[in-house]
Parts: C-alpha cells; structure tokens; sequence
C-alpha cells in the first residue's frame, strides 16, 4: 500500500508542466513533502529559506496549489515551512501534544500518559485514508464568476454555466465543456460550484479530477471499501468532474462511473464534466458513456480570438496591478495566441522582472525579449515590438489615439462605431502612406485584418481627404506629432 507521500513526485511532476524550468529549479527543487494533517484538509511542505517560502506564496501558490489537488484532493490549507536543523520529530510531537485533548478525549476510564497518546496519535497520522474526505468541496477560491473574463468565444458556455449555477439540476444536465488546455474550462466549472454554494449553502458539492477519482476508486476496491466509496459519490448533488477524457480504457472505473452517472442524473443531481474533446472523439470511452454525456449540453471553448486576449489581459493587468500601457497589453496579446495559460505566463514573467529589478514599468525592448523567450505558438508580434528601430508605427497609432480621445484596444478592435472607425482607418492610412507598410504587415497589427480591408480603409482616406479639409487638417496634425524629430 503506498504512502500518503508516494504522490508527492507526482505532484512535483505536474508543477514543472505549469511554471518554467528556471523557476521550478529555483523555487520547488529542494521543497520536500512533511505531512497532512486535519483530516487531510492541510498538507505541510518544507522550503529552504524564508524568502522562498514568501516568494512562493507571491508568485506561485495558485499553480502549486493546482498541482496539489490533482493527488491530495482533500488539501485545501497550505503549510509552508522553513526547513532549519531545529525541525525534528520532537517539535512535531509537541504540536500535536498542543492539540491532544481535540484530537483524541481521555477518559477517566482509559487515561495514559501524554507520550504514550502522542505516539498513537502520530502512528494514526501515518496511515492514509483513500476515501474522499466528507465535507469539502475542493472549489480553488480563485476560480469564481467574478474572475472570469466574458468574451465572444465564451459567452454561450458562460450563460449555461450561469444558468446551472441558479438551478442545479433543472437547467442542463449534464453540462459537458470540452477544449485545448488552459482556456477556462476549469475554471468556469469551478465558478458554477461557488455561485451554487452562495446560492444554497446546504448544497453537497465536490469538485475532483478525473485522475484522482480513478486513483480513489482503485484503492478503494484494493481496501475493500467500496460501499464507502459509492455512498460517498452518490450522495454528491453537485459532481464536478475534471478531464473526464482519462476514464478512456480504464474499463472497471468506467463501469462504476456509469451507475454513478445514472443515479445521480436519475435524481436531478447535476453533473458538469470537462475534457480536451467531444465525448464521441473520446478513444476508449464506452458508448453507453458518451451518449449520456451528451445527452445534456455539450459546449466548447474555443481559443480567444485578439480582441478577447486583450480583453483577458486588461483584467489581469488590473487584478495584478501591473503597470502596461494598452499598446504592450496589445503586444502580448498578438505574440501569445495559444491560451489563457500562456498569456498569465507572460504576466508572470513581467511581474518577476518588474519585482526583481525594483521598477514599476517595462520598456518596449524588455519586453520583446520576455515575448521572444516565451516562444509562443504563432510568432506574430507587433511591428515595433519585432524592430525596434520602427518605433514610429507606435507613434502614429498612439497619436491617432490621443487626437480622438481613444484608447489603443478600440483603435485596433473591431467596433464600428463611426469615430472609432474612422480613427481605424486614418491609422492604416498613415502607416502605408507615411512608413510605407504593406498592406499584411498592417492587417496583421489590426488583428490579423485581410489585406483587402485594409486596401479600402486606405482608398476611403485618399479619396475623402482630397474634398475634405477639415480631414486633411486632422491628418497634418496627427502626422507631424507623431513623426517630428
């Protein structure tokens, strides 16, 4: 039977897949697994100095305490300690001698002395309970609705989510979300547990991974406490389930989720699963299972287009209080085109540099180095973020801005309204016809626009500006502010 520390190499296998190789070495390579405690609700982890441990809870407590709950789903309090000579077993005995007549009532009739209920206590401590612990839910605080950026790409699989959140099990159930890593799809299923516990306190909710249920199951059958374990799951009113595509070919855990399944959904009880893929594209995955889950409403998150990267950035900028400048958040948002993920990767990554050089903000070039050390997906960046030495593409965007009183992200979005339209196409104009551009490279800094549109923004400009001098006048203006010496 393993240890309730034999999981602590997985955990620490997770976390390199979620922050860098440099800050894993730096950070989690001498962190060392001491013990959980209160029923499982607390893990305790040892650090080398003190300034580790709070750079850690700064920088990195979301991502350690996400790869924690993959194989310690019932930790939901972190422990840090320092790891000094003065650590030893004896300390530990004293805290739980601290704590001995709530963890185990003497009575009159059985009384021993405190050594020997210390040791007892400590040996009860080392033997793990694989059942899922009663009363917690799991739900990481930082995953509510309030936190969530609505985009385009999202907002149908929102208001379902919404929609749930007031009426479990009445809406649609099941709900299954399906995408690529790190677009939301946990987290949205997370908020709908939040929003269904403000909304009824009473409700028993629990979130879980995939590989933890399997995990769980499997030693349960192994210690023969089954019946505890279906009890347990079948009682649950809010099943929240991660990742569901990894029940693919494990046949015995597929069996016992497809009773579970079906009391619970019997019930009215709802059920909300997330995978990678549809749940007919599932290999592995029995039938009778893939139709159940999509009998209810299957959705997708899809990977947000420029306006709603932006949009995702701006709100983390702000909750991070990190001070960019629109036309950087418009950078990051066109070199990172892969996920949510990798866009707070880059925000981590500023905040590292901001923190550790004592600034408060970041230089374009700086910038582009982060941008280029990131190696996003799409090798697409800003045209003076990718030159430096053009520098004028961001003064004539920027002064378009400021003649108009826009911002950067409606000069390069998609509104139609009429002056933010036209401040749009006055921008195109002055590229091509003061920088010389091509029509690409340009559609490209406006959100990957067709050469086409572009071609007539710039012919719409020429031709009203030779019978409007009022416009002539705006351009002049614009043109020798941005480009004067």
């Amino acid at each position: 039977m393993p240890a309730i520390n034999d999981y602590w190499p997985l955990v620490l296998a997770n976390l390199k897949d979620r922050v860098t190789t440099d800050n894993f070495r730096a950070w989690f390579s001498r962190m060392e697994f001491v013990k959980t405690s209160n029923q499982g609700r607390k893990i305790t982890l040892s650090v080398p100095s003190r300034f580790n441990k709070n750079y850690i809870q700064t920088k990195f407590k979301p991502q350690l305490m996400e790869s924690l709950s993959k194989y310690y789903p019932q930790a939901i309090h972190l422990d840090l300690v320092v790891n000094t000579p003065k650590t030893t077993e004896n300390e530990v005995k004293q805290q739980v001698l601290a704590h001995i007549d709530d963890e185990q009532p003497v009575t009159e009739k059985a009384k021993k002395p405190q050594s020997q209920n210390v040791n007892k206590i400590l040996t009860q401590k080392s033997k793990p309970s694989y059942l899922p612990k009663e009363n917690l839910n799991n739900l990481n605080p930082r995953y509510t609705f309030e936190t969530f950026v609505v985009t385009g790409n999202t907002e149908l699989v929102h208001n379902v989510a919404k929609a749930v959140s007031e009426k479990p099990g009445q809406s649609y159930n099941p709900v299954y979300i399906y995408g690529g890593v790190g677009l939301g799809k946990t987290h949205l299923m997370q908020a709908v547990g939040h929003k269904a516990l403000e909304n009824f306190p009473s409700l028993n909710i629990k979130y879980i991974p995939c590989e933890t249920f399997i995990t769980q199951f499997q030693l349960a059958v192994r210690n023969h406490q089954m019946s505890k374990f279906k009890d347990y799951y079948r009682s649950i009113e809010l099943l929240l389930i991660d990742d569901i595509q990894f029940l693919s070919g494990k046949e015995a855990t597929q069996e016992e989720f497809f009773h579970t399944f079906n009391i619970l959904q019997q019930a009215n009880k709802q059920i909300i699963l997330t995978s990678d893929q549809p749940p007919n594209e599932i290999k592995g995955l029995e039938e009778r299972l893939s139709s159940r889950f999509a009998m209810g409403m299957v959705v997708d998150i899809s990977k947000p287009d420029l306006e709603a990267r932006i949009a995702i950035l701006t709100d983390k900028v702000a909750r991070m209080k990190l001070n960019l400048p629109d036309h950087q958040i418009h950078a990051i948002a066109q070199a990172v085109d892969t996920n949510i993920r990798d866009l707070e990767g880059v925000l981590n990554k500023i905040q590292a540099k901001l923190t550790f050089s004592l600034q408060s903000t970041l230089d374009d070039s700086t910038l582009s180095q982060i941008l280029d050390v990131t190696e996003p997906a799409s090798s697409v960046k800003i045209e003076y973020l990718s030159n430096p030495g053009q520098t004028q593409t961001y003064k004539i965007t920027s002064n378009v801005c400021s003649y108009f009183g826009l911002n950067y992200d409606e000069v390069l979005g998609s509104s139609r309204q009429k002056d933010i339209s036209m401040a749009r196409q006055i921008t195109m104009y002055l590229l091509k016809t003061e920088l010389g551009m091509s029509y690409p490279a340009i559609g490209k800094i406006f959100g990957g626009r067709d050469h086409s549109t572009v071609i007539h923004a710039i012919n719409k400009i020429t031709k009203l500006s030779k019978r409007d001098t009022k416009l002539r006048q705006k351009i002049k203006i614009i043109k020798n502010t941005a480009l004067k010496k």
